[in-house]
């Protein structure tokens, strides 16, 4: 019998869903970290070394973790107010080749065109969209694996004009957190078969692993068992069921004038991203989905700026992704559209 819940953290997956294959984004020239923060504090620290940059906006609506993991650079870091379907605003920002400017794809459904800056720097996000690496237009790229791919840990950075190499080593501190997480994967794996009874042990281990990204022994490069599980997925795959499960999905979804879902003629999604009403209609949502072992997330908490914890307290991620089949998604969506139709 398996224990069926959906969403929150990967568990360990195996061959026969990873199948061993070298992506295309593993190019000549990718740089792997310990996760994409430590990428990105390298580039900063790169492009402040050797070019002299001067100052880094990040959109003011972000994972400020990322942010504050960069505060140690002698770099002047500000923010640009930008959210998600900002498309038609004009970006306050001085365009110098001093100055950096940090482009996100957000969740796969929504990225700036960038064309109207002209001397800055532009360096992408692509946590949320690994695999539109090869299409970037951007100077240097960066992003996390672990958001899309059953990873422990991990990021990479990227530079087009092959100008970013970077001396880095894992220590003890960062290979035993890479260990933890990977604990933690194997145990969640076995609670979801029943074969380990106590997910208080595993959710432990994810979140005092999870706070450890913050601190600077991290800033190494990627743990060699991490690169050795890396190493037997396929990427390429796993992104494109978890894109097929995204397009099932919308076409069951009924539409709502409460919620709505984000990007719908988008195919990059990483999963179904609603945008809620109101804070109390989204957390009613949320707590809908807990009741049915659907753990979803809430991207970004913690922002800082009021009209972005606004837009924080509406919006809600649902996870369906490569690890769920056709009948899970069903079952997932089945959920969402009961609670859908009382609103």
């Amino acid at each position: 019998m398996i224990s069926k819940e959906f969403g929150s953290d990967f568990h360990y997956v195996h061959d026969d869903v990873a199948l061993k294959s070298v992506p295309h984004f593993m190019n000549i020239g990718i740089e792997y970290f310990f996760s994409g923060r430590v990428a990105l504090y390298n580039l900063l620290q790169c492009g402040y070394e050797k070019y002299g940059w001067k100052k880094v906006g990040f959109p003011s609506y972000y994972c400020h973790e990322v942010v504050d993991y960069c505060k140690g650079l002698p770099l002047d870091i500000v923010y640009y107010d930008y959210q998600p379907f900002d498309q038609d605003k004009a970006i306050d920002w001085e365009d110098t080749k001093e100055n950096v400017f940090i482009n996100v794809d957000f969740f796969g459904v929504s990225k700036l065109d960038c064309s109207f800056l002209k001397y800055s720097v532009v360096i992408e996000d692509l946590t949320h969209n690994l695999l539109s690496f090869s299409q970037s237009n951007a100077d240097y790229c960066f992003g996390s694996l672990r958001k899309q791919l059953p990873v422990a840990v991990g990021g990479f950075g990227w530079s087009k004009r092959g100008d970013f190499e970077i001396d880095t080593h894992e220590n003890t501190f960062s290979t035993k957190v890479a260990l933890q997480k990977l604990t933690a994967m194997y145990l969640k794996g076995e609670y979801l078969a029943n074969g380990f009874p106590d997910k208080n042990v595993f959710r432990t281990l994810y979140v005092d692993a999870e706070e450890q990204f913050a601190n600077h022994l991290t800033n190494v490069s990627l743990p060699k068992v991490v690169k050795a599980q890396l190493d037997d997925l396929n990427p390429e795959k796993l992104i494109s069921k978890t894109r097929d499960n995204i397009t099932y999905a919308k076409n069951l979804l009924i539409p709502s004038a409460g919620i709505s879902l984000m990007g719908r003629s988008r195919l990059t999604e990483m999963g179904l991203m609603f945008l809620c009403g109101n804070q109390e209609l989204r957390d009613r949502f949320r707590k809908h989905l807990i009741e049915h072992s659907i753990y979803p997330a809430i991207l970004w908490p913690d922002q800082v700026h009021e009209k972005d914890m606004e837009f924080q307290k509406r919006v809600l991620f649902v996870h369906s992704d490569f690890r769920y089949s056709q009948n899970d998604i069903d079952h997932i969506v089945s959920i969402i559209n009961k609670f859908i139709k009382h609103v």
